[in-house]
């Protein structure tokens, strides 16, 4: 959203200056279609899905082979519980490229939350593949946190570790295998990866929180301390403090 806004403002000044009833050359479409697609963005990271929608309608009038409006579409259709229509933007941004890395990893968390996750660990896997993709740590992680919701944590822990291969002090992952420790009575384990989460992390609620667990895992009563009374002083009114005194 940083940038958005600024496009918005130019796009509005722009648009002052062309006429309606003008047709666009296919450059100035193309233009057009990516304007809106970024005004169709703002729209949805504020819950706006109208508006959301109106705009992205008209960037795929405007170009219809714009991937990311494609994805945009389809997170527009998917939050109006429209999973068809939203399946099909996926399938038509993918037959445009189907090595796009976003296009994959949306895609992919799309699938999982409907529950397909075999179909979604493809795709995820396939954009980790592509080193062109910028963003392949975040498609692992990804994978591994909706194995994870589903329960199959020894397989997410082999996500986690190959996020780690390719990025050694990536938070999530790092959070992730604390997690997994954790859930197997590994303590030393859950210590060490802990450690190393808290040397990247910034600390919140839910990091101190972990703090404690794994302090309490451990036996490790200083330890347990230290973090429970810097999540009552720093983060009072957080749900992690309130769960202190389960």
């Amino acid at each position: 959203m940083r940038t958005r806004v600024m496009i918005l403002a130019a796009v509005l000044m722009a648009g002052c200056a062309v006429r309606q009833d003008a047709p666009l050359s296919d450059e100035d479409s193309a233009r057009a279609a990516r304007a809106n697609t970024d005004i169709a963005t703002h729209h949805l990271r504020n819950g706006a899905l109208g508006p959301a929608l109106e705009k992205i309608e008209r960037a795929l009038d405007q170009n219809p082979e714009l991937i990311d409006a494609h994805l945009v579409a389809a997170e527009v259709r998917a939050r109006l519980d429209e999973p068809a229509a939203a399946e099909s933007h996926f399938d038509k941004a993918l037959s445009l490229d189907g090595d796009n890395g976003p296009a994959l990893n949306n895609y992919a968390a799309f699938l999982c939350g409907r529950g397909h996750v075999r179909r979604a660990l493809d795709l995820w896997d396939m954009a980790a593949a592509n080193p062109l993709y910028s963003r392949r740590v975040m498609a692992l992680s990804n994978a591994a946190l909706c194995l994870s919701d589903a329960d199959r944590g020894v397989e997410a822990a082999s996500y986690w570790r190959r996020a780690l291969s390719l990025r050694p002090e990536y938070p999530p992952a790092l959070r992730g295998m604390t997690e997994w420790s954790l859930a197997q009575d590994r303590v030393d384990a859950a210590q060490h990866w802990f450690s190393r989460y808290t040397a990247v992390a910034e600390e919140t609620p839910s990091l101190l929180w972990l703090g404690v667990r794994v302090a309490r895992a451990a036996d490790d009563a200083d330890r347990h301390g230290q973090f429970a009374r810097r999540l009552r002083e720093r983060y009072p009114a957080s749900e992690q403090a309130a769960r202190l005194t389960e």
